[in-house]
């Protein structure tokens, strides 16, 4: 987080401000001061520093004490010293008296409204404490018998107050008066006066502090409830005037008095860590505000309102085209910039992020992980202790820093499937297994290229960053000021003096060494070595600099839905003054200018304007010498190709051509009688719907052309997985290998068969023609046809037969012997047929059905075998419950039977309650009454077993489970026995039907035992 001064309003008459309040639903901001001065401002919208609002507030007579807000029903409730209490409402633009109350007594020490806004609660010094709702009636009143109070607050949930005593106590009553308990400080000693307390009301992670009392000796004391034992106390080395919680309760604002009398702002995060510190001018301050998205801060001084501007350290990353940031507290977004696509993936506890090129890393609180441009994972590791920072260059090497170690990981990438890492102290030194001691060297930032690394250690920079050829790298400390250093210089112990202050972002340029781009306040520099140019405003945060073109986003405003507004791009002096000379001037002169300033943009730019000036003379050999000058070997060849032609219209078709205008293309393609050049434009292009309506107004058009189109046309439906309009348009191109996909896609076999089973016959010329064998599906499938089919070499409708005859078997509920039989018949046949091989869908479906009565078979065989092992038995029945949906409807109801027969011999009582649920279900009026009459007398738990640990997060599970409860992983079952298989080293795995088992389990077997395919 960074923060600066930005704007100062002064009070008329020189009033003095006593009290501050932003609304943060309306932009309203109440200010109160000496004499009865009440005022109602309000700022432009935009992030302009005028007014749009400022209204006074008759009403008062004394000074204004406190300013409160109800943003459920925008209203102001203000108290002076006299303890006059108003309710303003705004009616019509103007702010009206909706009630006064005055108790004569005692002036106001505290108030606060709930934060549903129904009731609010009004603490007076003498110990009186008045809750009233929001219609202004009393809902009870109380005197407690304290000293004195100084501040209140409601619980989150409105049903607790919250009172500070003038001792320093702390009081908890509930939302009817009635006494709960004191609160112990235990960090805390009595008798220290408390200044202001403040009580976050809105959504928070459940082990964050939301509650913050403050102390006049400086100390602060940061709580998750009022209750807790455990604290979190500051030491702020200042006298506290008032604290306040940001808009999400992340950010702690102090303000305070230090001893050289120095007004100053502390920033805090929710666990007590300093963040930032603003030194604020002038005499007495008295109030801090934040406004509504917490990126201004009005603070009160002496007669004066300042307003700091707040820049929160955004946690995003910007590579390739691709802007990844934390959207939520458990989402991240990654947004093409060029396609305006969005991908939103749940990352909880983001600590840091940051990407380059084609991959992004994103360190949580217990892993790393590499994400693509579509945020899909590529590669994560867990580990041991949370990496506070991370950094990733081109050549796929990743750093993630703790406090005092840090990582070098060489992570997977598609050409580079081995995996290395490195651990390492803070001084570079690798870390040797089981070293342990104490080394004092803190990491703070760091930051990498291809070449280099830098770490900066026991300072507290705010950002690093080297350039594109790690010569120089600069460094922002905390206060913002920006040095320059060379990498040969870097173990200097001086870094010289800053080049600017109050720097909060940089940025190298990815293609110049020379330029970096600053983010200074709210204006951009562009630094060619030390020297800046004119600067920009600027509202986003820096993203990319290259083709001397700046990117930025505009994080502050930036939400799961994005829009191409929330992206801003910047171009630099040199950019601009080269578009200025070529518009206004002429191409000669800006290509001196260029030859000055040189680079490959700025080549570009010269290139493009002379071919838009291409009848003008020698533009096009300007052009040529732009393209050479910038190493573009296809900008040369197409200037060729101009030359090369002898007509200006064709000449200017194709340079529109270059500029992506293609219909104007098209146009000036047909005026000059060149179909055929459009033709081939269109194909360069791929768009094949406009090459047929060109080939069907062409007279010259071939069948082989059409076909061509109506194929490309099919492969742009099944790329889009429009399998019905791709087989529309590869059956009129007649391409068979783009049906059979789109049939193997839809599982439609029968299509299949009939695709890959041609026969000839004779038409009514006597000319022999090739037609689809029909299959007939009324026929009843039987072995003997399936035999038939398999002599005639008709593979396809043999194993489609199968399958359907292992169907009809299982329907009818036979054995599951025999049913297991079929489908493995059916399995072998297709993978026989198929160019895939047992790989093939429909392989693959016919051994997923065999192993699925394979597992029937086991549990049957174990729940009748005598005698009885129950450890065997449940192995089988929970693998037997796990592929139900892999069985015939009609096979469910023996399944369950023979999982509730064997979970009950077996006292697994939890599975057999599983088993009479679905038994329930399937019929109520049997199983009923036996459920109950069962688990009247056990409860559903399982019994004692053998437990093994689940390999990926330890837990220890029952040997017979087929998933892990702790992480739900699911593991393969050993086919033979039915145990789960945790070590794959020891896993033997079918090349068929990719069943599994252990390996000493197949010493004494010939064949698999679901497929029965002979062992090799």
């Amino acid at each position: 987080m960074f923060i600066y001064m930005s704007k100062k309003i002064a009070i008329p008459k020189q009033s003095s401000v006593t009290c501050l309040a932003w609304n943060h639903s309306s932009g309203y901001i109440a200010v109160g001061g000496e004499d009865g001065m009440l005022k109602v401002l309000k700022l432009e919208s935009g992030g302009g520093g005028n007014l749009s609002m400022n209204l006074s507030l008759e009403g008062h007579t004394g000074r204004v004490c406190i300013a409160i807000w109800n943003e459920i029903f925008q209203k102001l409730t203000t108290s002076d010293e006299h303890g006059v209490i108003i309710v303003w409402m705004l009616y019509k633009g103007s702010w009206y008296e909706e009630m006064i109350n005055n108790r004569n007594k005692s002036t106001v020490s505290g108030m606060a409204w709930g934060s549903d806004g129904q009731k609010i609660c009004i603490a007076y010094e003498d110990g009186a404490v008045i809750v009233g709702s929001v219609d202004g009636s009393r809902v009870w009143g109380k005197d407690i018998k304290v000293p004195g109070l100084k501040a209140v607050q409601w619980s989150p949930d409105n049903s607790t107050l919250l009172f500070a005593i003038s001792n320093g106590e702390l009081h908890l009553y509930d939302d009817q008066g009635n006494f709960i308990m004191p609160i112990a400080c235990n960090s805390i000693s009595n008798g220290i006066e408390i200044i202001s307390m403040d009580w976050y009301s809105g959504k928070t992670p459940v082990n964050r502090p939301v509650l913050a009392i403050s102390y006049k000796s400086g100390l602060i004391m940061l709580m998750k409830t009022c209750i807790e034992e455990e604290s979190v106390v500051i030491e702020t080395n200042m006298n506290i005037i008032d604290c306040c919680w940001n808009h999400n309760g992340s950010v702690l604002a102090v303000a305070g008095l230090t001893q050289d009398q120095a007004n100053v702002v502390q920033f805090f995060n929710a666990f007590g860590e300093n963040v930032r510190t603003l030194r604020v001018p002038g005499g007495s301050m008295r109030s801090v505000s934040w406004e509504q998205h917490s990126l201004r801060l009005a603070i009160a001084v002496d007669s004066f309102i300042y307003f700091a501007n707040v820049k929160p350290d955004h946690k995003y990353s910007f590579y390739g085209n691709t802007l990844a940031f934390v959207s939520g507290t458990e989402t991240v977004t990654f947004w093409d910039t060029i396609t305006h696509q969005s991908w939103i993936n749940h990352i909880p506890d983001v600590i840091d992020m940051c990407g380059v090129e084609e991959y992004c890393i994103i360190a949580t609180m217990d892993s790393l992980i590499i994400l693509n441009q579509q945020g899909i994972q590529c590669d994560a590791k867990s580990v041991p202790v949370p990496m506070c920072f991370v950094t990733i260059n081109s050549k796929a090497i990743a750093v993630a820093a703790s406090k005092d170690t840090f990582l070098i990981w060489r992570f997977s990438t598609p050409t580079r499937p081995r995996i290395t890492e490195q651990v390492y102290h803070a001084v570079g030194s690798p870390i040797v297994s089981g070293e342990a001691g104490f080394h004092d060297d803190t990491i703070c930032c760091i930051s990498c290229s291809d070449t280099h690394l830098l770490i900066n250690m026991n300072t507290k920079p705010y950002k690093l960053g080297l350039n594109c050829n790690s010569s120089k790298f600069f460094v922002i400390d905390q206060p913002g000021c920006l040095f320059m250093l060379e990498t040969e210089m870097s173990n200097n112990i001086s870094v010289g003096q800053s080049i600017r202050k109050d720097v909060w972002g940089a940025i190298w340029a990815s293609d110049n060494s020379r330029l970096l781009a600053i983010a200074e306040k709210a204006r951009l520099y562009v630094m060619r070595d030390h020297d800046p140019e004119e600067p920009l405003s600027m509202n986003g945060y820096l993203c990319a600099f290259k083709d001397l073109e700046i990117t930025t986003a505009l994080l502050d405003s930036l939400n799961e839905k994005c829009t191409p507004q929330n992206i801003v791009r910047v171009e630099v002096k040199s950019l601009r003054d080269t578009r200025q000379l070529i518009e206004k001037v002429g191409l000669k002169e800006a290509e001196n200018f260029i030859k000055d300033n040189p680079h490959p943009k700025l080549w570009l730019l010269l290139a493009e304007a002379a071919l838009k000036n291409f009848e003008s003379e020698s533009a096009l050999e300007t052009a040529e010498a732009a393209f050479v000058r910038r190493n573009d070997y296809a900008g040369i060849r197409f200037v060729s190709r101009l030359n090369g032609l002898h007509s200006n219209a064709l000449k200017k078709a194709e340079i529109l051509a270059y500029f992506k205008d293609f219909d104007a293309a098209e146009e000036i393609y047909h005026n000059e009688d060149r179909r055929d050049l459009a033709i081939g434009l269109r194909k360069r292009l791929g768009h094949w719907f406009r090459v047929v309506e060109l080939l069907k107004m062409s007279v010259t058009t071939t069948e082989a052309q059409v076909k061509q189109a109506y194929s490309n046309i099919g492969d742009h439906y099944i790329d889009r997985q429009n399998w019905a309009s791709a087989i529309e348009y590869y059956s009129m191109s007649n391409n068979s290998d783009g049906l059979k996909k789109c049939y193997m896609a839809m599982e439609d076999s029968s299509a299949l068969a009939k695709l890959m089973s041609p026969r000839t016959k004779i038409d009514g010329t006597g000319k022999q023609i090739r037609v689809e064998d029909k299959i007939d599906t009324n026929q009843k499938p039987s072995i003997f046809r399936i035999t038939k089919l398999k002599e005639n070499g008709k593979m396809l409708q043999a194993a489609a037969m199968a399958f359907q005859l292992g169907n009809l078997e299982a329907s009818r509920n036979s054995s599951p012997w025999k049913i297991k039989m079929l489908y493995v018949l059916s399995g072998h046949m297709y993978s026989q047929s198929s160019v895939e091989g047992a790989k093939s869908r429909e392989a693959v479906r016919a051994y997923r059905a065999a192993r699925a009565q394979h597992w029937a078979c086991l549990a049957i065989a174990r729940a009748r075998a005598q005698p009885f092992r129950s450890d065997a038995a449940l192995r089988a029945a929970a693998r037997l419950a796990a592929v139900q949906d892999d069985l015939h409807q009609a096979q469910h109801l023996q399944a369950w039977c023979t999982i509730a027969v064997i979970a009950i011999q077996a006292r697994a009582f939890d599975l057999c309650s599983k088993a009479f649920i679905k038994l329930e279900a399937l019929e109520p009026n049997t199983f009923e009454n036996l459920g109950i009459e069962i688990f009247t007398k056990c409860k559903p738990r399982d019994g004692k077993s053998n437990k093994i640990d689940c390999a990926n997060c330890q837990f220890p599970m029952l040997d017979w489970m087929v998933s892990c409860p702790g992480c739900h992983t699911e593991y393969p079952g050993c086919v033979v026995t039915g145990r789960t298989l945790i070590g794959v080293h020891t896993v033997w795995t079918c090349s068929k039907c990719n069943s599994q088992a252990q390996q000493h389990e197949l010493v004494l077997r010939h064949s698999c035992p679901t497929c029965h395919t002979q062992l090799t």
